[in-house]
């Protein structure tokens, strides 16, 4: 039982002991208390086959939506993976057909295929010509037919023939600044750019006063022109026929729209005008090389 006699009769020694036993509670009672003031409650775990409805219906559909997320996660991959596994086949397919032609031109470089399909765009496209009407020939996509459902026929245009190479008719291109040696074609179109460097049909012989067109493809049918936007101002074209060479010397680049006509028309002065398409394996235009008859 707590001493109940009044302060002033208590010792020293019993003063001191009923302060330290006051400090005591206040000790306990300031643990029992968290920092908010509020009471100290201990933490109860219940086991897993007690915990609350709400509660197991959350972690539920918890663990539905990370197998989802997974799920899609790994659909998304496989789809990645598929478009680069088309991607790279494609550019496989493609190099492999460049591959073809070089090798061909290398058994036989002298050989030409088909008759010049004429055209209105700048030759030297990776496309066949969409309208054959309006752009340069030397595309590299195949000439379209009208599809059936318009239930008319519609009619090749006439175009110039390809004539009998004579004896200055242009045969091979060498322009060594691009490491580029090609035999030359007579006419730019599908056909005959699929064999080598096609020689417009109407446009000069090297050497003569006027304008020498010759097209090439940049990215299908090997190549020839796939480093011609590389080809610096002032570096030189050689232009041969039979054995005889002639040299031009580059002066001006430029590119365009594939229905732009300008670089086909003719000139007062001896130049050669090289056609193929721009940017590589994009093709959406036309880069143009100019060059001056070297005296």
């Amino acid at each position: 039982m707590p001493d109940q006699r009044p302060a002033d009769e208590l010792s020293l020694e019993e003063l001191e002991l009923l302060i330290e036993h006051k400090r005591r509670i206040a000790r306990a009672k300031l643990f029992a208390e968290n920092g908010d003031g509020r009471r100290f409650r201990p933490v109860t775990v219940m086991p897993a086959d007690q915990a609350p409805p709400g509660q197991a219906a959350r972690l539920a559909r918890r663990k539905r939506a990370t197998f989802r997320d997974r799920a899609l996660f790994a659909i998304e991959v496989l789809a990645v993976l598929g478009l680069l596994l088309i991607i790279v086949g494609s550019l496989a397919n493609l190099q492999s057909l460049n591959d073809e032609v070089i090798q061909a031109r290398m058994t036989t470089p002298n050989a030409t295929l088909g008759a010049n399909s004429g055209g209105q765009e700048l030759p030297g496209s990776s496309f066949p010509p969409s309208n054959p009407l309006k752009e340069l020939p030397g595309s590299s996509f195949a000439p379209e037919s009208g599809p059936p459902a318009l239930g008319v026929q519609l009619r090749a245009v006439a175009a110039l023939p390809v004539p009998t190479p004579g004896p200055r008719s242009p045969t091979r291109l060498v322009i060594a600044a691009i490491n580029v040696d090609w035999p030359i074609v007579q006419g730019d179109s599908w056909e005959e750019l699929k064999q080598g460097i096609g020689h417009r049909v109407g446009s000069v012989n090297p050497g003569e006063r006027g304008n020498l067109i010759l097209a090439g493809h940049n990215d299908v049918y090997g190549e020839p022109f796939r480093d011609l936007e590389k080809l610096e101002i002032g570096k030189d074209v050689l232009v041969y026929a039979g054995v005889t060479s002639f040299r031009y010397v580059v002066k001006t680049k430029r590119v365009v729209v594939p229905t732009d006509l300008t670089p086909l028309a003719p000139s007062k002065t001896p130049i050669i005008t090289l056609i193929t398409c721009t940017p590589y394996r994009v093709d959406t235009h036309r880069l143009i090389v100019i060059g001056e008859l070297a005296p």
